[in-house]
């Protein structure tokens, strides 16, 4: 990993005092997801919302076959929860389940699973609370904004028609998509994706995970977490049935 002052010690990053400890902390978990270069915007947000930059960020330049739908809806999500009681959530009525979508809120989980792991093994940069799954997903939420989000509906619907919660969702996506651009990977609309084909979309990647070779592997379950930073490889699209 390029980490300044080089890559520290287990030691030094669980045991030190020093002065500027947590930056070389942070730059380690940063290094971790291949995301030091975006360490200056990511630090402007606030919290909960730089981990779940970081790891939305690291999904999409991973995996192939998220769109700008999904983001939107990801985002929408954790920004309404904040101010979501229990029984809100409880009483949320849903039109249907849609698969894909159970398994995008389990991939996110995931995710949030692993950055909890990475932020202890660099010593705790970030307040590991305010990244808890039930601090910035809930399933059910997210499948009304993925639905919503499918049949096209505006984000200041997805947001709730709430100003404040706006303006932070284009900064969210903003840094998002910025990212994911400078990797070569564009987060484009489904839309996009359905105007170069005819059958349902999808692209490789839904379903496999990327080796250091390049290849890919089939199955359930196994997606970019076996994957380290900077192993996606840029081949030509193969269109596959999700």
């Amino acid at each position: 990993m390029n980490i300044p002052g080089g890559t520290p010690s287990l030691k030094l990053l669980w045991l030190s005092t020093e002065p500027g400890i947590q930056v070389r902390r942070l730059d380690a978990l940063l290094a971790c997801f291949d995301l030091s270069s975006l360490k200056e915007e990511l630090q402007a947000l606030e919290s909960p919302f730089q981990a779940l930059c970081c790891l939305l960020i690291y999904l999409f330049v991973q995996v192939d076959a998220l769109c700008l739908e999904d983001l939107h809806a990801f985002i929408a999500q954790a920004l309404c929860l904040q101010e979501k009681s229990t029984a809100q959530l409880m009483d949320l009525q849903l039109d249907h389940v849609d698969p894909r979508a159970v398994q995008l809120g389990s991939l996110l989980v995931r995710g949030l699973t692993t950055l909890v792991l990475v932020n202890s093994a660099c010593g705790f940069p970030w307040t590991a609370a305010d990244f808890m799954p039930w601090n910035l997903f809930d399933g059910k939420l997210f499948h009304q904004k993925y639905l919503q989000s499918e049949k096209g509906h505006a984000v200041a619907v997805l947001v709730e028609q709430n100003r404040s919660r706006l303006t932070t969702f284009h900064t969210l996506k903003s840094i998002v998509c910025k990212a994911c651009v400078k990797e070569n990977r564009p987060v484009v609309s489904r839309r996009h994706w359905r105007a170069h084909h005819s059958g349902r979309w999808g692209r490789q990647g839904s379903s496999s995970h990327r080796t250091s070779s390049g290849h890919s592997q089939s199955g359930q379950g196994q997606h970019w977490r076996d994957q380290g930073p900077g192993s996606r490889q840029h081949e030509p699209d193969q269109w596959r049935r999700y």
